[in-house]
């Protein structure tokens, strides 16, 4: 009893250190699922058994690529995919992918103008970047037409002094355009972070790069992957872009990659291969280095649980672990005591019988 009352404090403490690793675990998974878009494969798979990888690569300024580019490695995917004897179901389509670009344009209405970092966007962009629809309705890279845009509530404010305008004009480098949606931008604490000022238009690629001199800098896909790194390995053996940093989106956020985040802390920080992120890009990696010093922390905080467990382990290990032996061995003796006992009678028995 004693024993007990001097380690009273530090089993306190402890209890409190594993509340707080709990916590983290739990800030963990809260910071983790922040941001919707990174579970475009599960999303994308539904129902289907086959698992899929959503890979984006992020190209160097200098280093952009073009829609033939995108193109060829399309056609490559679907060669590797053939030969794994991955086939889509009839009518259904095996995988997808978006891209875009971004290019400074001037906008302007009756209303007011504005000069904006312009989103060009091909294939199927906001599958991956499901904004909210406040109004009106996306655009794809399908779209026969290319006359149509998308805004955000900010630059629908600013170029219509309203936010329900789906279906007015608008002109972009003196082109007329008509504005299919507008989108609420995100309100995660990571989102606004990444926010930029002059942002919240997305249109054609195809437009965007006939009015200025973009390259396609992001490309994204889900990808069958049968076994694990099937579409990494597929993506980094032939995407066109050599210099371009390759992310296993659906992954990130496992222990062993956000465990390499926090090991490169600091360095991660200093770019020198002229990759420019865009906005949902930079809020997952500051979500990653919440995460990481989340994981740090929890760690931490359950070392000194662990290793006080350890040390009462031992020290009432010797205590208790000699009490236990001497009782195994009593009753031990006890034991073959009685089987020598029973087996004297038996014995006495016998020799009476004769």
């Amino acid at each position: 009893m004693n024993r007990l009352k001097e380690h009273k404090l530090p089993l306190f403490v402890s209890a409190g250190f594993l509340l707080l690793a709990a916590a983290c675990i739990v800030l963990y998974n809260i910071v983790a699922g922040t941001l919707s878009y990174v579970d475009s494969a599960k999303v994308w798979a539904g129902e289907n058994e086959l698992f899929y990888s959503y890979v984006s690569c992020f190209m160097p300024v200098n280093e952009k690529i073009d829609e033939s580019d995108v193109f060829t490695f399309g056609k490559t995917v679907d060669s590797k995919l053939t030969e794994a004897s991955l086939t889509a179901k009839e009518g259904a389509q095996l995988w997808n992918y978006a891209y875009c670009g971004t290019g400074m344009v001037s906008t302007s209405t009756l209303r007011g103008n504005a000069k904006v970092n312009a989103v060009g966007i091909g294939g199927d962009f906001f599958f991956f970047h499901p904004y909210y629809l406040h109004s009106g309705s996306y655009i794809s890279g399908s779209d026969l037409m290319k006359d149509k845009v998308v805004l955000d509530k900010e630059l629908a404010w600013t170029l219509f002094g309203a936010t329900d305008v789906a279906g007015m004009e608008l002109l972009i480098e003196g082109q007329r355009f008509i504005v299919a949606g507008v989108i609420e931008p995100e309100d995660d604490f990571a989102s606004k972070k990444a926010k930029t000022l002059n942002g919240g238009l997305y249109m054609s690629y195809e437009k965007l790069a006939g009015m200025t001199k973009t390259g396609i800098d992001c490309y994204e896909a889900v990808i069958p992957d049968p076994v694990k790194n099937f579409a990494m390995n597929i993506t980094k053996e032939n995407f066109p872009s050599e210099n371009c940093e390759i992310i296993d989106v659906g992954r990130r956020y496992e222990a062993g990659a956000i465990a390499d985040v926090a090991s490169s802390f600091g360095s991660r920080s200093m770019r020198t291969d002229g990759i420019v992120f865009p906005e949902w890009e930079n809020a997952a990696r500051l979500t990653e280095d919440y995460c990481a010093a989340l994981l740090v922390l929890g760690i931490t905080f359950a070392i000194a649980p662990v290793v006080y467990a350890a040390v009462l382990f031992r020290e009432y290990g010797k205590i208790y672990g000699k009490k236990l032996a001497d009782a195994v061995k009593e009753k031990s003796t006890a034991i073959y005591d009685r089987y020598n006992d029973k087996l004297y009678e038996r014995e006495r028995k016998l020799k009476n019988r004769e």
